[in-house]
């Protein structure tokens, strides 16, 4: 006779967004929570400079 188990597993707390920005555009409230790949190897500053340059593109 096989015995079945069932895993609980707790889930990660949340966890806090390493920056905020908010912005106002349309009459309108934008907060975007931001979080980074510490392990990464594009810096935040090569990413922000990428969605910069594609939303001018629009």
């Amino acid at each position: 006779m096989t015995e079945w188990t069932e895993k609980k597993e707790t889930p990660a707390p949340p966890r806090k967004p390493d920056g905020i920005i908010t912005t106002h555009r349309n009459g309108q409230t934008i907060v975007a929570e931001l979080f980074f790949n510490h392990s990464g190897t594009e810096t935040f500053r090569d990413k922000l400079l990428k969605m910069i340059l594609a939303d001018k593109g629009e």
